[in-house]
């Protein structure tokens, strides 16, 4: 059965939010007549653009510690996959709320509340997240964003390359094949002329770029040479890639608030690198933006 869906639409872009994982589902150009978003065909990856929390990434055999007591946890959290209330929609912004509740708190034992926003102006889509503490004391998440670009029709991802926007040498880690964090897996990527191009073998020792302490502000990816999609992150401090080379017809450019764990990592919550800690009655908001060109 098809996924309920909500449709934003200009002269430009045409979008579908789906209500399960309030992810971003679908992105038509119309004036190009391309679909930018991939289709999350299940064989490949199920996905489209999943909303990442309250953790990013996976906790050291897939559990974490606070106060004492352990709680499991998937990679990168549950928000992807439970249904989101439908707040407010009209032709050009939709808004989705999540709530905690007794399943949810067996998992992560906060009371919050996180809202979803897109808005569609012109060829920018901006997403918005805010999240409030309704418990009694600090509560400490993660958030982040996931978003697969599909090639264009008869190319492939090495027809790809990327624009930092900058030059020099940008730090990184990568989190080995059991999705944990090593300092040895961590390196510098060079960047001449402010691009990279996707070659082969690009991904094969390095399975995921994580970069750290807000380096990445905007990263685009260019077809051919000519700007295809923008993703702008001002904030964020990490900013992911992510495809898997041979099989995965897409790109993932990910803005997160928090990281995968260090193996090995056995400490609190309030502990893990990355982390976002939230005091009784506050509120975190931020917001990313697609360009798409």
């Amino acid at each position: 059965m098809a996924e309920k869906r909500t449709a934003l639409e200009n002269d430009s872009l045409l979008l579908e939010v789906e209500q399960t994982g309030a992810q971003l589902a679908r992105i038509y150009d119309k004036e190009k007549g391309r679909e930018l978003l991939w289709e999350g065909r299940k064989e490949i990856w199920g996905r489209h653009s999943p909303i990442l929390f309250p953790f990013v990434g996976r906790s050291f055999e897939d559990s974490y510690i606070w106060n004492g007591s352990v709680y499991p946890m998937g990679q990168h959290g549950f928000a992807r996959d439970m249904d989101f209330s439908l707040v407010s929609a009209d032709p050009l912004e939709a808004e989705y709320l999540l709530e905690d509740t007794e399943e949810t708190r067996k998992k992560y034992p906060f009371s919050f509340k996180l809202y979803s926003g897109f808005r569609l102006e012109g060829r920018k889509i901006h997403v918005t997240w805010k999240v409030e503490n309704k418990g009694e004391s600090e509560m400490y998440f993660m958030i982040g964003a996931h978003p697969a670009f599909r090639v264009p029709e008869g190319k492939t991802i090495y027809d790809f390359s990327f624009d930092f926007h900058k030059s020099g040498s940008l730090h990184y880690q990568s989190p080995d094949p059991d999705g944990y964090e090593e300092e040895a897996r961590s390196g510098y990527l060079d960047i001449k002329d402010g691009t990279v191009p996707l070659t082969k073998g690009f991904f094969k020792d390095v399975l995921t770029y994580i970069f750290d302490k807000g380096q990445v502000d905007r990263l685009s990816l260019l077809a051919d040479g000519e700007p295809y999609v923008t993703v702008e992150c001002p904030g964020f401090p990490y900013t992911a890639l992510w495809t898997v080379e041979e099989t995965h017809p897409f790109v993932c450019i990910e803005p997160w608030f928090g990281r995968c764990a260090q193996k090995g990592f056995s400490g609190e919550l309030n502990d893990r690198e990355g982390i976002v800690c939230l005091e009784k009655n506050g509120v975190f908001q931020t917001e990313y933006v697609i360009e798409i060109h």
